[in-house]
């Protein structure tokens, strides 16, 4: 049997030489675009695409015809997604501590894989926070080894750094680029704790509480330009800032269901403008605010894909972690729909760059 497929995949590329399959390719779709806030206003982010597993990649009619004819393993699809963070050059990191694994999506190379490769299986126990630094080092925080696991760029494991006694339960991470400085968010300690690359505990901000500086419950870190730490405050239902330092500078939000107010606040994260972008679980939306707190925008609302075969476009059923690359494009995770999904942020520069047709910006 396995001669047989291999002898029909070389006959199909024989065919697909002489031309034979040109018919067997399949029509282009037409490029759909979803825009916040909707045409006529200027738009300010864009949906792009959503990934739920390697069947998300477009295969040309030539792949799809060797599928079907050699067949193809189970592609790779998430249990319980939690924390996303794209290295800014194709490539996507998605942790799953249902499934004890770092999913790799290469959007360039059109494939998934896990980190780690061979030695994937039992390398994560309870993998939660991810984060890269500035040599797209990759940096995973395990909640049941109470580690930093670190990876260099090509996904080869480099050290690990211990947290016994420094962080009671990790969650969030972020890194400061500029100042060099790994940031690891304790939601049971209540508090973040910054740390040198190699793992040498600098400083920690916070401690419990619901007082400006103290935390409850904080589930997230994002640094922005100007190097000003911003931290989900989660069950005090709020934004805090920091300064570099780790002196509070500022906060915004309350618990409720009204405009701008968080029910159930999961992560942070900043765009290239340092406005904060918040995933808002029980509200399945993501909200956008300016780097003072003022509500810009709120992107989605509920909705579940399963069963449906459709996108739904900023349709979310509980948004976990988010991340914003160096290209100003946006990653969510949608849990409970098992996918994560792509916007955009069209910024004065990408706009100029990547001009809307259909908008006419004012004169």
């Amino acid at each position: 049997m396995k001669n047989m497929k291999l002898t029909m995949v070389k006959l199909a590329g024989i065919l697909f030489g002489l031309g034979l399959m040109a018919g067997c390719a399949a029509e282009q779709q037409e490029v759909r675009h979803f825009y916040w806030p909707q045409l006529p206003e200027r738009p300010r982010i864009e949906w792009k695409k959503a990934y739920s597993s390697q069947l998300d990649f477009p295969k040309t009619g030539f792949q799809s015809f060797v599928a079907a004819v050699a067949g193809s393993d189970e592609p790779i699809r998430f249990e319980k997604p939690v924390d996303i963070k794209s290295n800014g050059e194709g490539k996507v990191y998605i942790s799953d501590p249902g499934a004890g694994i770092v999913y790799v999506y290469d959007l360039l190379g059109r494939e998934v894989h896990l980190l780690g490769g061979e030695d994937a299986i039992g390398q994560f126990k309870n993998p939660i926070g991810l984060t890269v630094d500035d040599n797209l080092n990759i940096y995973v925080s395990d909640q049941e080894k109470l580690m930093v696991l670190v990876f260099d760029r090509n996904e080869k494991p480099i050290r690990a750094i211990p947290l016994q006694g420094l962080v009671g339960r990790p969650t969030g991470m972020a890194f400061d680029k500029q100042r060099k400085r790994l940031f690891v968010v304790d939601i049971k300690g209540h508090k973040v704790s910054v740390f040198s690359p190699d793992g040498n505990l600098i400083s920690t901000i916070g401690k419990p509480g619901d007082g400006d500086g103290e935390f409850n419950f904080p589930t997230s870190v994002a640094i922005n330009s100007k190097g000003e730490i911003i931290v989900a405050d989660s069950m005090n239902a709020r934004i805090q800032v920091f300064d570099p330092d780790g002196k509070f500078l500022r906060k915004f939000g309350r618990r409720g269901d009204g405009v701008g107010e968080f029910q159930i606040l999961k992560a942070v994260a900043v765009d290239s403008d340092d406005n904060i972008y918040v995933t808002e679980g029980k509200g399945h939306k993501m909200l956008v605010f300016d780097t003072n707190g003022q509500l810009l925008l709120s992107v989605g609302g509920l909705y579940s894909v399963l069963g449906t075969g459709k996108d739904a476009p900023g349709g979310f059923l509980i948004p976990q972690g988010i991340d914003i690359d160096k290209n100003d494009t946006i990653y969510i995770v949608d849990q409970l729909n098992k996918r994560f999904q792509v916007f955009q942020y069209i910024s004065d520069s990408y706009l100029k760059a990547n001009p809307i047709p259909e908008y006419m910006a004012p004169k």
